[in-house]
């Protein structure tokens, strides 16, 4: 759909105000929106409202969203550790997350480390995954646990910038541009399979890590309406071609402050795990890391459950 048809719509509605939600590519829509209202005399005010569970927006200190994932994931490997650890025979579990480029999604993982023994590996897309030492890693973890759990991100790469899932299948791109990721962890599985002798399952995350309302983290639903608050306010006072962002004051107690930036500065960046967040070998994250994440996925559920199951929003 061309800007044109766009802003047409929105005359016939009378729209003036619009708030798109979003990550990367999003916000860089908002920038073009807004350039050409402005260039078109357009008097329709186009602000932008963060929202990604991939974590990766560049400016700010963690996107909406990447809470309740991060709590789902971390929830989830302490859940597979239950059952892997019953068994009495050498097991390895690979259980996939997403994260094409970036690996905060993967590394969330760790904070299962509260909650029991794994994961006993993570690998991120931040460090260029090597096949040799990842057996390696592998049959080390297995001399010290009859079960070894794995976490990777879907977008590990080779030295060669290579996706590790480009091995499963050919691989598709979308509207943008980008390759569609999954399957690493079945390429993995074979790697093992044809070199260690044990049992191996592979599990991936895909959609479930997006959606699990149960696990809702309740600082990540009060930040997101006050980032979409922040988007409306900014907007009805004039503001276009914005991002509504949060950084943290402090971690304890956990304090966080609300402004808005120029679309520029997020579109089409992204923000990676920090190097020093992770360990020197490149398989596993460092405690700052956990530290960091521990006050977005904790306290109460914000789920509805009073029905026995979740409430999902719905308008």
């Amino acid at each position: 759909m061309s800007y044109k048809i766009i802003f047409e719509r929105l005359a016939q509605y009378d729209i003036g105000y619009f708030v798109y939600i979003g990550g990367n590519d999003s916000m860089d829509t908002t920038n073009k929106l807004s350039e050409y209202a402005a260039a078109h005399g357009i008097d329709v005010r186009i602000m932008g409202a963060p929202k990604t569970i991939d974590n990766d927006l560049h400016g700010m200190d963690h996107s909406p969203g990447f809470a309740s994932a991060a709590r789902y994931i971390a929830t989830t490997f302490a859940e597979i550790w239950c059952d892997a650890s019953v068994y009495d025979f050498p097991t390895v579990t690979i259980v996939e997350t997403m994260g094409r480029h970036v690996g905060w999604l993967c590394a969330a993982s760790a904070v299962a480390r509260r909650m029991g023994d794994a994961p006993h590996l993570i690998y991120l897309p931040e460090i260029p995954f090597e096949d040799a030492k990842f057996l390696e890693d592998v049959k080390e973890q297995m001399k010290k646990h009859t079960a070894v759990v794995i976490a990777i991100s879907e977008g590990i790469q080779r030295p060669d910038g290579s996706y590790v899932c480009e091995d499963a299948s050919n691989i598709k791109v979308d509207a943008f541009g980008h390759k569609h990721m999954g399957g690493a962890c079945k390429v993995l599985e074979n790697i093992i399979s044809n070199h260690i002798d044990c049992k191996i399952r592979s599990i991936e995350l895909s959609l479930l890590q997006r959606c699990a309302a149960h696990l809702a983290s309740p600082i990540d639903l009060s930040e997101s309406k006050a980032l979409g608050a922040m988007a409306l306010s900014r907007a009805l006072e004039g503001g276009s071609g914005e991002v509504s962002v949060l950084n943290r004051i402090s971690s304890t107690p956990y304090r966080v402050e609300y402004s808005t930036v120029p679309a520029t500065t997020i579109a089409n960046l992204e923000k990676t795990v920090p190097r020093e967040w992770i360990n020197e070998r490149g398989n596993f994250v460092t405690e700052e890391l956990v530290q960091y994440m521990l006050p977005l996925i904790g306290g109460t559920f914000g789920s509805d459950l009073s029905g026995g199951y979740p409430r999902h929003f719905s308008f």
